[in-house]
């Protein structure tokens, strides 16, 4: 159990962080992935290499060995088995170590914040008793004690937590790789199944979702569904995607290229459905017409569909600029009020900016951005409501881990940008249990439903916040209905510098509102470099 001190003026955590450095973890971890390259003649990542082989494994030839009499392939499979296993519980020690650094320098950044209020409101009080006593003194120290007790709770149970996983880890590594502990790598993620294909009928049975008609429902969990879908044969695939393309084009836990060739196919279909519907003149017959003739195979770009849906009420459009299973670093753009799926061209005008300064920042990686219109935006006048940010924190939730399930070799650099309103429904995704990324920017926003930044679950050098001088979005949020200003220095975050902005534009919140995105701008060029990794 950790200890604390405690007083009147302040909290010190016991004990520092004197534990192990997940970095180190992770460069051992890569080192076997290298060793294990080379013991079985392979080259590549162990994923790529593994599931690109996988309905062919147990052939010898696979391994380079010519002589089978002299050779128990059985070894050679539990060798796999045991560096895998190794390799996967590093990386999974790793994330959690350094989830607790995260959670705890939040806590502590909550209790500096903390401390601060309670020591002016003391102050206060004491003034006012020195005028006459009215006991707010007491009343502010009480508050105080109350405050930091909740917080040395929380502080608390994050450590114990931490443990708690410490002595899981150590539990794994004593057992090794027996079928139980295989399993919770596999069905948390660490582990991909298509190595062990060929161990037997123990291990090739994940936790694979609900399925309704041979696919999996609505809503399923998107590890889950990149499990299923990995461990299906190529004509398994084929077969599913000509009975099943409406539901496999929208899920998430599904390859890029597979929902960008079934979205490509839908848009065909819409087409003629949406011109019939709303006229040739009409913006939503020249936007999908846009889409299809220039946007999705504009000379020297490579854009992926991921979703495509024009009926009315709910529509989705989100287009990726660069392949986000493949990228060293992906940056998915949540976009404010009004913008519906009739916006995906302009937005991804955005999402090209975006890439263009992360390319100049570091030229040598691959990037990907993506323009998420994947909720349903509320119209300015309702933005002062929270519903819509709830009802669609789940959806951005999956999302982002389904980019997670489906990304090849190492894990990339994620990013959420959150514009406007689309700030406040990440605000909402970060609490609870979580949006899975690495950076969190928010632009012109008017709250992130928290009043500091350890509210969100990560420290505040990882939430990047700007707001333009002439971003009327404060004017007609004086009160942050969505919590805090983000941008204020007792809130917590990383502040960015962003260009004034003109005075101009629609109203209600003007064209500095929508300035953030221009090219060769302080913000774009800040943003640029956090996608980059460079912050």
């Amino acid at each position: 159990m950790a200890k604390f001190e405690f007083n009147e003026a302040g909290c010190t955590f016991i004990p520092d962080m004197t534990i192990a450095s997940e970095g180190r973890l992770r460069d051992f971890a890569d080192d076997f992935e290298i060793f294990m390259g080379r013991i079985t003649g392979r080259s590549g990542s162990l994923h790529d290499e593994f599931n690109g082989s996988s309905f062919e494994f147990s052939d010898l030839i696979a391994w380079k060995i010519k002589d089978e009499a002299d050779y128990d392939q059985t070894k050679w499979q539990q060798a796999v088995l045991s560096i895998s296993f190794l390799i996967s519980t590093t990386q999974k020690w790793a994330d959690d170590v350094e989830d607790y650094k995260y959670a705890r320098e939040a806590n502590v950044e909550r209790w500096k914040h903390s401390e601060k209020l309670h020591l002016k409101k003391i102050k206060n009080a004491e003034t006012r008793d020195a005028i006459a006593w009215t006991g707010a003194r007491a009343d502010a120290v009480s508050a105080m004690r109350l405050d930091f007790e909740a917080q040395r709770h929380k502080a608390e149970t994050h450590w114990d937590e931490f443990q708690e996983k410490a002595q899981v880890i150590s539990d794994m590594l004593k057992k090794g790789a027996t079928e139980e502990n295989v399993r919770k790598l596999q069905d948390s993620g660490y582990l991909s199944w298509a190595p062990f294909n060929i161990m037997g009928p123990k291990y090739d049975k994940p936790e694979f979702p609900p399925l309704k008609g041979g696919v999996p429902k609505e809503g399923s969990d998107p590890n889950q569904v990149n499990a299923w879908w990995e461990s299906l044969s190529p004509s398994q695939r084929e077969a599913l995607m000509a009975k099943h393309p409406d539901t496999l084009r929208m899920m998430d836990g599904i390859p890029a290229e597979v929902r960008d060739e079934l979205n490509r196919d839908h848009l065909d279909e819409v087409l003629p459905r949406v011109k019939e519907q709303y006229g040739d003149d009409s913006a939503e017959y020249r936007e999908l017409k846009k889409l299809k003739n220039e946007t999705l195979d504009a000379e020297g770009t490579e854009r992926y569909l991921l979703a495509l849906d024009t009926t009315d009420g709910k529509g989705r459009a989100i287009l990726a600029d660069g392949n986000p299973d493949t990228a060293d670093n992906v940056a998915t753009l949540v976009p404010g009020t009004g913008i519906k799926w009739q916006a995906i061209n302009g937005q991804l005008g955005r999402a090209e900016v975006i890439k263009k300064e992360a390319q100049e920042v570091d030229p040598d990686a691959t990037h990907a951005v993506i323009s998420w219109i994947g909720y349903n935006t509320p119209d300015d006048a309702e933005a002062i409501s929270e519903d819509y940010a709830v009802a669609a924190s789940q959806g951005l939730r999956d999302f982002q881990i389904g980019l997670r399930s489906t990304h090849e070799g190492k894990p990339s650099n994620n990013t959420i940008i959150g514009h406007s309103y689309g700030s406040t429904l990440a605000g909402h995704a970060m609490q609870g249990t979580g949006l899975d990324a690495d950076n969190y920017v928010f632009v012109g926003s008017p709250g992130l439903n928290a009043e500091h930044v350890s509210d969100l679950g990560v420290p505040g050098s990882k939430v990047h916040v700007s707001t333009a001088k002439n971003d009327t979005i404060n004017a007609f949020t004086p009160d942050f209905v969505h919590g805090a200003d983000p941008t204020s220095e007792d809130f917590g975050a990383s502040v960015f510098d962003s260009a004034d902005g003109s005075m101009l534009g629609k109203f209600p919140f003007g064209q500095a509102h929508s300035d953030y995105f221009k090219r060769n701008s302080k913000s774009a060029r800040h943003m640029g470099e956090i996608v980059a990794g460079q912050h």
